[in-house]
């Protein structure tokens, strides 16, 4: 994603302007009744009739206009949340006649040159976008009335609403308003905030749960007119291993055998006292300012964490180029200068974000703007006091619970502070030593000798790829010349080192293939830490006991606390998961030799044979104590989307827990796509696995297996529905190649017959669930609307963590 530009999906809105005042109405009069703000923009609020004026004096004159939340809904499923910001958008005010417009310039055609007839060819080749029109009154100092520009939703408020399935909203201008209070004028920026209500027949459950009234639920927005960066910022083209984000744009003025497509890396403007490549003072540092309403101790891990930046630059030669600090009391922090970081409270825990305002231009970093969830670290504090249930030291857990808490804080500080500096994700950091706060990383939970050991969940302070990329996109250099051998060496210098970087796309996205970029993952190796977490999960199963309640909890909760530990392995089979059908490839020359190759025929194995251990019904099962512990809901209380789903009503399920773990492998294994590169890889190399025998041996090890006794019996029943179910799943997806639907379908079939075969050598017992297989695969393969388990229970979502 592209983090400084939360971009919406937003539709450009022509808004009809209704004349308030005569042309023939006395400006001055206007002024001097109303409320004045001076700045960058000259902005008066008539308190009798709640107009705001606009001083129609900064003409032709590009600027950026963004809107953002400055409160938010509070639901993270609907993601409009506090501090959001919208899109950037590069505009102008223009006079045509009696009547002033605001114009959205076309930023992303263009053309490098000072040819006038080039220039003006570019600019009329593409369309413009009219926001808005009002009627000038004309004075000594000529006003108009932004009344209707700004009540409006251009933030595309309601767009979203629709698209998280919350209701057709839409805004009801006779229940909004301009407030007063939030119209301010600073050096470089002009904000006003709008109190924007919208109405539903129908609301969404998300919005029933954070408003009064769901039906008419009101917002503010922010509307910030920006003053673009003055000259002198020189930009840095982009190249993929940068590991930097970029601004790009069509450039009609290169030469046809260059590149029309441009790209600069996202990044602050820093400046030495003593230009050059040795350490210097900066003229002015990146400082970033925290919300001073983050309560301690999580205040302080904040200031720290997003204080490892500056070694980082201090390496890069910039004597107190970067600093941390908490916002002055007399400090706004709506004004342009300062870099925020904001706490945001939700109903739910949910993702934070370093976002950021940036010249469209030329990629220069304006405002830095991050966005820390307050929920997340609770779901940290409760991982760590399931892992440690098992402590008999119940104050050295209670101790180490909080530090693993306030070490997670500090990595997710520097982590979006990090993309606010112009930082990419680097989803393979995790298979270098953890190289960069810039992965997802997962708590390490360690054995250590009986007990388990979370000592060291997170690292501390940047890592060796961190300090690259400040290099890359900061460091000074003499000349172009110098700067382009440098970069180059620098480049060289990582790929020596072994440095991975797999961003966004090729890690998060369906199709990603690259087996060294996961989410919340460890290590360098993904199936030895499967099977090392395996064996971490098994021990805080075994230990897990009330002593994870926190004080004044009733047991009824307990159930909640269980679920990330019966599900710690989750990410880690999704890691281990891309070795099968998975790549290796660099955005460098090349590895190894090639452009890019598929992993090992051994490792692809081991790794299935890691997976198939996670569908063994000794790996899936709960003890019957244990299941006596996690009683139901008490009186009041009531589940979550952080509660595993149960068909038994209100008591826990263990057998619909392993529904939805066994389901996660196997749909991690059977993935259509990942059958594509299975499939593809052994056309051309018949050493590596075929999908035949991938589904062999998941079979076999499953389905295949002798019917185990007692409870693994039930465990292994439901895991033999959902393999079944997620084999026909990949045999009907339109994802899955004609090749691999050949190959399924005789899988299939053959495991139709040995189905049948089986219901007449074994008990009755035996025998009903043999036969209900085999009618779900005879009918599945003919329907795909049919299923073995009719609603899949749903796995409690993980991220973030």
């Amino acid at each position: 994603m592209k983090s400084y530009n939360l971009a919406l999906a937003i539709a450009l809105i022509c808004v009809p302007v209704v004349d308030v005042v005569a042309a023939s109405s006395n400006t001055a009069s206007i002024i001097k009744k109303s409320q004045s703000t001076t700045g960058f923009l000259n902005l008066f609020y008539a308190k009798a009739d709640g107009e705001l004026y606009l001083e129609a004096n900064k003409l032709d004159q590009p600027f950026l206009l963004l809107t953002s939340l400055p409160h938010g809904v509070g639901s993270n499923d609907i993601g409009l949340d506090r501090g959001q910001l919208g899109y950037t958008r590069m505009v102008q005010f223009e006079r045509h006649g009696p009547y002033l417009i605001l114009k959205q310039l076309n930023t992303q055609y263009r053309a490098s040159t000072d040819n006038a007839a080039e220039l003006r060819a570019v600019k009329e080749a593409f369309a413009e976008s009219v926001l808005w029109r009002g009627k000038i009154i004309d004075g000594k100092r000529d006003l108009v009335s932004i009344n209707d520009l700004v009540i409006n939703d251009l933030h595309g408020i309601s767009s979203v609403l629709e698209d998280t399935k919350q209701g057709s909203y839409r805004l009801d201008k006779s229940r909004s308003l301009i407030l007063p209070q939030g119209v301010k004028s600073f050096e470089r920026n002009s904000d006003v905030d709008v109190l924007l209500t919208f109405n539903s027949t129908k609301a969404g459950n998300y919005v029933a749960q954070v408003t009064p009234d769901a039906n008419h639920m009101s917002v503010r927005l922010r509307y910030s007119f920006i003053q673009l960066p003055e000259e002198g910022y020189v930009a840095r083209d982009y190249h993929p291993m940068s590991g930097y984000l970029a601004e790009e744009y069509l450039d009609y003025g290169t030469q046809v055998d260059q590149d029309i497509r441009q790209r600069h890396l996202l990044r602050h403007r820093l400046q030495k006292v003593n230009p050059g490549t040795e350490p210097s003072e900066v003229i002015k540092p990146i400082t970033y300012y925290l919300d001073p309403g983050v309560p301690e101790p999580i205040r302080s891990a904040l200031l720290e964490g997003a204080g490892w930046w500056e070694e980082a630059f201090e390496q890069a030669g910039f004597i107190d180029g970067f600093k941390v600090e908490l916002l002055p009391e007399d400090a706004d922090p709506q004004d342009i200068r300062y870099n925020v970081i904001q706490w945001v409270h939700r109903a739910t825990r949910g993702w934070s974000y370093g976002s950021a305002v940036a010249d469209p231009r030329t990629g220069e970093i304006i405002k830095g703007h991050v966005t820390l969830g307050s929920q997340r670290v609770r779901q940290d504090h409760m991982i760590a006091r399931g892992l440690t249930a098992g402590w008999e030291d119940r104050q050295a857990a209670e101790d180490a619970s909080m530090a693993l808490s306030l070490a997670r804080i500090r990595q997710l500080a520097a982590h979006e502070v990090g993309h606010t500096l112009g930082f990419d994700h680097n989803f393979a950091a995790s298979s270098n030593d953890n190289a960069s706060v810039m992965d997802y990383p997962h708590p390490l939970a360690t054995l250590k000798g009986d007990k388990i050991d979370i000592s060291a969940p997170y690292g501390v302070g940047v890592g060796a790829w961190d300090k690259y990329i400040v290099e890359y996109g900061y460091r000074e250099y003499a000349d172009s010349g110098e700067e382009s051998a440098q970069l180059s060496e620098l480049m060289a210098q990582v790929q020596r080192q072994g440095l991975r970087y797999i961003g966004e796309a090729d890690s998060r996205s369906k199709g990603a293939s690259n087996a060294y970029a996961s989410l919340w993952d460890n290590g360098s190796d993904p199936v030895a830490e499967l099977i090392r977490i395996d064996k971490v999960r098994a021990k805080a199963i075994n230990d897990f006991s009330p002593s994870a309640l926190l004080a004044g909890q009733p047991r009824g909760e307990l159930s909640d606390i269980f679920v990330p530990i019966y599900l710690l392995n989750r990410y880690q089979i999704t890691a281990a998961a891309k070795f099968i059908g998975g790549t290796d490839y660099s955005y460098s020359e090349d590895v190894d030799g090639k452009s890019w190759h598929y992993i090992a025929p051994q490792l692809q194995k081991s790794a299935l044979d890691a997976l198939l251990d996670t569908l063994s019904p000794k790996a899936l099962v709960i003890s019957q104590a244990l299941q006596e512990s996690l009683v139901p809901k008490a009186a009041n209380y009531s589940k979550t989307r952080e509660s595993f789903d149960s068909g038994l009503g209100v008591i826990i399920d263990p057998l619909g827990m392993a529904e939805v773990l066994s389901r996660h492998t196997a749909q991690q294994l059977l993935a259509p796509q990942r059958l594509n590169r299975v499939n593809q890889g052994y056309i051309g190399d018949r050493e590596q696995l075929s999908v035949p025998a991938l589904v062999d041996k998941l079979l076999g090890s499953t389905l295949y297996e002798d019917m185990p006794n007692g409870a693994e019996q039930g465990v292994w029943m439901r895991v033999n529905s959902v393999i079944l179910d997620e084999l026909l799943a990949s045999y009907h997806a339109k994802e899955t190649r004609p090749e691999v639907k050949a190959q399924l379908a005789g899988r299939l079939r053959y495991t139709l017959k040995q189905l049948k075969r089986k219901v007449k050598r074994v008990s009755a017992y035996e025998a009903a669930h043999f036969a209900w297989l085999a009618d779900g695969v005879e009918r599945g393969m003919k329907d795909a609307k049919v299923k073995l388990i009719a609603e899949p229970l749903k796995i409690p979502p993980g991220s973030p963590i």
